[in-house]
C-alpha cells in the first residue's frame, strides 16, 4: 500500500495480488485502515469481443462472474470515466481462471452474452462485492493486454497457487528451461507497462477535472 497525493486529492494505491481471494482480503483490509471516498479497480484484462484491441480501456457498466448478481459500479464515477478520450463503456467478467487463448476467450464470450466491449479478468467482481458491502462507491477500469484473437505465451494457470496467486518462481524456472518463450514474455511485459501508463494518465485526468 502506498499513500500519496494528486493535487488536492489524497490517494491510496494497493496491489492486492492475483485472484479473488487476495482481492477480497486486500480491499477489506484497505477499507478498514483508511477512510475511502471511492474505490477504483484498475488493471489489465483480456479482450473477449473482437472490437477491442491492445491498449483499449473499458469502464465497466456491468460486472459479472457467474456466481450470482454483482453490484453495479457507481454511476457518477462511471460517467466521468466514460467522458475520457479513448475509454469505452462495456462489461467485465471475472473468471476463476486466466483465459489464455482464443478458444477459452471465445467460450466465455458465448457464455456471457456476445456483446461488444467485453473483457475478462480475475478480481473485479470481488472488489465490487467488498466495496458495495462496505457502502463505498466503486469504479472498474481495465486496459486490454491481449485481444480476443491472441494467445498468451504461457499457460499461467499452471503456475497458480490454491488462493489464485501466481507462483513467480515456478514461472521463472519454467522460463529458464524453455528459453524460446523469452521474447514473447518480454513483449507481454512491454504491453503491461504500456497499459499501466495509459491507465495512470486516464486516472490523473479524471481526478484533475
Amino acid at each position: 500500500v502506498v499513500e500519496g497525493r494528486l493535487g488536492e486529492q489524497r490517494l491510496v494505491t494497493m496491489a492486492s495480488g492475483d485472484g479473488a481471494t487476495r482481492a477480497c482480503r486486500g480491499l477489506e483490509s484497505l477499507i478498514d485502515d483508511f477512510d475511502m471516498a471511492a474505490v477504483f479497480a484498475i488493471g489489465i484484462a483480456g479482450g473477449l469481443s473482437a472490437d477491442l484491441e491492445v491498449g483499449d480501456v473499458v469502464v465497466a457498466g456491468r460486472v459479472t462472474d457467474g456466481e450470482g448478481a454483482v453490484p453495479a459500479p457507481d454511476d457518477v464515477w462511471r460517467a466521468r470515466a466514460r467522458g475520457l478520450e479513448g475509454v469505452v463503456e462495456g462489461s467485465v467478467h471475472s473468471h476463476h481462471e486466466i483465459a489464455i487463448d482464443p478458444v477459452a476467450k471465445g467460450r466465455l464470450w458465448n457464455q456471457i452474452g456476445r456483446t461488444e466491449s467485453q473483457v475478462v479478468d480475475l478480481e473485479s467482481a470481488s472488489y465490487a462485492r467488498v466495496a458495495a458491502a462496505r457502502q463505498v462507491p466503486f469504479l472498474v477500469l481495465r486496459a486490454v493486454s491481449d485481444s480476443a484473437t491472441e494467445a498468451l505465451p504461457l499457460d499461467f494457470n499452471r503456475f497458480r497457487r490454491s488462493d489464485g496467486s501466481s507462483d513467480r518462481w515456478a514461472v521463472a524456472r519454467h522460463t529458464i528451461l524453455h528459453p524460446s518463450i523469452v521474447p514473447e514474455l518480454v513483449q507481454l511485459r512491454e504491453r503491461l507497462r504500456f497499459c499501466a501508463r495509459r491507465l495512470a494518465l486516464l486516472i490523473t485526468e479524471m481526478l484533475s477535472r
